[in-house]
């Protein structure tokens, strides 16, 4: 890694010559023309930001890499980068709002449209009264504007940038962020630094001043995290090879839930000596307890295999030892778990996951690989009676759909969702009346009818034992052309009934209808009428 020397780097140097541009423009007498050119300096100074921005977040990155694999030489370092990174963000959004602010009262905005406009779209760029006022204030030495705060913010970033490294690194880093006093030049403006930047500086030159020490704050943070980065890479694992590997979070997946799967880049080197090792392995005192496997490598990567003898959810863990060509070792601990189950054989038919309401409807739950005892099973529509052994009935479901949700508890006490099947309640058939053995109607013989005790009902083709009763109908009987309608209560064809049946002729009709039943369900229903000719 390149890092900074008594020489500026070519970056640093063309920061310091736009610098020089700037203040050169600024001692001339500003005209419409040399404004615009501050905008271009600017839009070339926010380039430059969102430069620096990609390559420190590279090296972050590369941080975050080093702190995972060794993160008790590393982290120290580390944390010092993400405070860099934290005062870095905190000293650019002073500066943003110091910028806003400059544009809002310039322009006269009330709603925050600075947050929207460009520079090269501001109308006020000539105005240096508003900056003045604002940066410099109304005292002579300029302490009473946010010039002064800026300054002493700017101080403070820089010592507490310092402070990160350690005092060799301190004497190799060159920030540009430049805080002193001008030399005098008998000019009253030049008599201080905030007086040299701000004092009658129009506003296209003040947001261009600005945005410089934003590129000045990132350069610093550059340069910080590369010290830093250069203290902790260290002795590394070289790699020959790099493979996209695919790393899922469970090796069982029900039907219906997402299947989640790390995809990533890995490097590996197929000639170190790599040794995998299998077993209760404690990363913290680098021993394993009990028995240890030796898992066979070929080119850098281990083949693990295990003969299965048992269900449920398996564990394999252990550790990846690494001898560098320097003979430092390193080692990678790992876990990973799988479940084991028995071959399995679901048959169902399509369009059969109905319940019925009013019902006591047996269920099955089972999910291959862990025991029932640690199945939490729930239902939103309807109560579950268990029946052991992983059978149920559901009790009282509503018209509509019923959701049965099955949750699984890990050996880690992890409760897992494994998930939901999901149910049409319908409500029941209406029942078919009987009488006899008839069912729509038709010829009877007389006596045959007479006999006849009671009307019932029952579900056609119905695959649960459920049961209906009438509880009342109209007998209507119709000897010729004379009809007599008696309301009837109850079921039964009561002995009056019976006389009326045996006086019949042949060709004298008997009709049963508005016959009304109570389901299994507690539902009255109106049955289909039965017309019976005797003969």
């Amino acid at each position: 890694m390149h890092m900074a020397s008594a020489k500026l780097p070519p970056r640093q140097k063309m920061i310091g010559m736009m610098y020089l541009v700037l203040t050169a423009l600024m001692a001339l007498n500003v005209s419409k023309e040399i404004l615009n050119s501050f905008i271009v300096v600017n839009t070339g100074l926010e380039m430059t930001q969102k430069s620096f921005t990609h390559n420190n977040s590279q090296l972050y990155s590369e941080f975050d890499q080093l702190n995972l694999y060794d993160p008790k030489r590393v982290y120290p370092n580390w944390k010092k980068a993400q405070e860099a990174k934290q005062l870095t963000a905190e000293m650019a959004t002073y500066l943003v709002e110091i910028k806003r602010r400059l544009i809002r009262e310039t322009e006269g905005f009330k709603h925050k449209e600075e947050d929207t406009v460009h520079l090269g779209r501001v109308k006020n760029i000539d105005d240096f009264d508003t900056p003045t006022r604002i940066m410099v204030g109304a005292e002579e030495d300029g302490s009473k504007g946010i010039g002064r705060e800026l300054k002493e913010k700017l101080n403070d970033y820089k010592q507490k940038m310092l402070s990160l490294l350690d005092e060799q690194d301190r004497k190799n880093v060159h920030f540009t962020i430049d805080t002193r006093n001008p030399l005098r030049t008998g000019d009253e403006s030049s008599k201080n630094w905030e007086l040299n930047n701000f004092f009658h500086t129009p506003l296209a030159a003040a947001i261009t001043i600005l945005s410089k020490f934003e590129t000045d704050t990132k350069n610093a943070e550059s340069e910080v995290v590369e010290h830093l980065l250069a203290r902790s890479s260290g002795e590394t694992i070289p790699s020959d090879t790099v493979a996209a590997k695919v790393v899922s979070e469970s090796n069982y997946v029900l039907l219906g839930e997402k299947y989640k799967a790390d995809v990533f880049i890995a490097a590996f080197n197929k000639t170190l000596k790599t040794e995998v090792l299998a077993g209760d392995y404690n990363p913290l005192t680098k021993l394993f307890v009990g028995k240890v496997d030796s898992v066979p490598v070929t080119k850098g990567m281990g083949r693990y295999a295990s003969l299965t003898s048992s269900e449920g959810i398996k564990k394999v863990k252990g550790v990846i030892r690494m001898l560098t060509p320097k003979g430092k070792l390193f080692e990678y601990p790992y876990e990973s778990e799988y479940i084991v189950a028995r071959p399995a054989l679901t048959v169902s038919a399509e369009k059969m996951n109905i319940l019925y309401a009013g019902l006591l409807n047996p269920i099955s739950v089972s999910v291959p690989g862990i025991s029932n005892d640690k199945l939490s099973i729930s239902i939103d529509n309807g109560q579950l009676i268990e029946k052991g052994n992983g059978k149920f009935d559901v009790k009282g479901p509503k018209s509509g759909l019923s959701r049965v949700t099955v949750i699984a508890l890990m050996e880690n006490g992890e409760r897992r969702a494994m998930g939901q099947i999901e149910f049409r309640v319908k409500d029941l058939p209406v029942p078919s009346p009987m009488i006899g053995t008839m069912t729509s109607g038709g010829t009877m013989k007389k006596a045959t009818l007479a006999a006849q005790q009671f009307i019932d009902c029952h579900y056609d083709n119905f695959e649960f034992d459920a049961k209906a009763h009438v509880v009342s109908y109209d007998f209507i009987s119709c000897a010729g052309v004379i009809a007599q309608t008696d309301h009837k209560q109850g079921s039964k064809i009561d002995d009056a009934m019976q006389r009326i049946i045996r006086k019949a002729k042949s060709g004298d009709q008997f009709t049963f209808e508005n016959i009304k039943a109570i389901g299994a369900d507690g539902k009255v229903v109106k049955l289909n009428s039965i017309t019976i000719r005797v003969n």
